[in-house]
C-alpha cells in the first residue's frame, strides 16, 4: 500500500488517482534493492516489489495484456492475502538467515526475486487465464522450490514447453528417430562435446528434413532458424533472453518457433538462469 500524498488515504500501489480526494498519483517506480535495515519493516518493503514486478512481467511476457487489469485481479481474486502471508515468511526467513550471518545482500536479492518470479507465475497461471494473451503451462508451478543438482532437466523442459499443445516435431528417443533426420541434425546445428546427453531434438525444417530446429541437452540449448547461422549458448553463460515482438533474442542471438513457444522457451531458459545461480 501507499499513501496520498495530499491526504493521506491509504491506496493500492497501482492506484493512478486518490479514492479520496482525487490526487493524482504518481507512477509506480522500477523494482529497488531492498537492504536490510534495522527496524525496517522488511515484509511490507516485499509487498512494494509486487506490483512494480508485475508491471514488468506483464511487459515482457503478455504483449496486449493490460496491466491495470491484472493489479485489480490481485484484490477481486483474494490473491492479495496470499502475497501478504508469502511476504511475511521470505522476510522471516531472511532476517534468521541474516541474523546467523548465513547470507549477505546478494543472497537477499536472490531470494526477493525468486520469491516475486515465482508468485507472479502462481498468480498468472491460476487467477489470470483468462486475461492471459498466451498461456502459460501450470506445469511450470511443480518447480517453484526446484534446486539445480537434484532437478530432472528433461521432465522440467518437457513440462515447460508443453509439445502436446504445439505442433511442432519432436524427439526424445533417438533410438525410433529417423537416422537420416539425426545426421541432418548433427551436421547443421547440433554440436554437443563428446558424452553430453541429448535430452531432444525438435524438427522445424520445411520439408522434414530436421536442418532447422533445435535442441536442448544436459548442458545447452543449440538451434538453427532459416536462414541463420547455428548459435548455441550454454546454460551457465545465458545472460540474456528478451522477447522482441514475436521472436526471441538469446544473448542477442535470434530464435523463433511461435509467439507461444517462444514465451514458454523464454520461461525456461530464465527458469534455468535463476536456478544456476542460487547462491546457497
Amino acid at each position: 500500500m501507499k499513501k496520498c500524498q495530499e491526504c493521506g488515504t491509504e491506496l493500492p500501489l497501482e492506484a493512478k488517482f486518490c479514492f479520496n480526494c482525487g490526487a493524482p498519483q504518481p507512477e509506480i517506480r522500477e523494482q529497488e534493492q531492498v537492504v536490510l535495515e534495522p527496524g525496517a519493516d522488511l515484509t511490507q518493503r516485499i509487498i512494494d516489489q509486487f506490483f512494480p514486478a508485475l508491471r514488468i512481467r506483464i511487459k515482457e511476457e503478455m504483449s496486449g495484456g493490460e496491466y491495470a487489469r491484472y493489479a485489480e485481479r490481485v484484490y477481486e481474486s483474494g490473491f492479495r492475502d496470499l502475497l501478504h502471508r508469502r511476504a511475511g515468511g521470505i522476510a522471516d526467513k531472511i532476517e534468521q538467515s541474516h541474523a546467523e550471518g548465513l547470507i549477505d545482500q546478494q543472497a537477499i536479492d536472490y531470494w526477493i526475486e525468486k520469491f516475486n518470479s515465482e508468485l507472479l507465475d502462481y498468480f498468472l497461471i491460476r487467477h489470470c487465464k483468462d486475461l492471459n494473451p498466451l498461456p502459460i503451462p501450470e506445469a511450470i508451478l511443480r518447480y517453484q522450490d526446484a534446486t539445480w543438482p537434484a532437478l530432472n532437466l528433461f521432465q522440467m523442459a518437457l513440462d515447460y514447453l508443453d509439445f502436446a499443445h504445439e505442433k511442432e516435431v519432436v524427439y526424445t528417443d533417438f533410438l525410433i528417430m529417423p537416422m537420416d533426420k539425426l545426421k541432418n541434425a548433427s551436421k547443421s546445428f547440433l554440436f554437443p562435446a563428446p558424452k553430453e546427453k541429448i535430452l531432444l531434438i525438435c524438427d522445424q525444417s520445411l520439408f522434414g528434413s530436421c536442418k532447422e530446429g533445435f535442441a536442448l541437452t544436459e548442458n545447452a540449448l543449440y538451434w538453427k532458424a532459416h536462414l541463420e547461422k547455428p548459435q548455441q549458448v550454454a546454460y551457465s553463460n545465458i545472460k540474456s533472453v528478451v522477447r522482441s515482438k514475436e521472436w526471441l533474442m538469446i544473448n542477442d542471438s535470434f530464435f523463433n518457433v511461435n509467439s507461444g513457444f517462444n514465451l514458454k522457451m523464454m520461461k525456461l531458459l530464465k527458469k534455468i538462469k535463476q536456478l544456476q545461480q542460487s547462491p546457497i
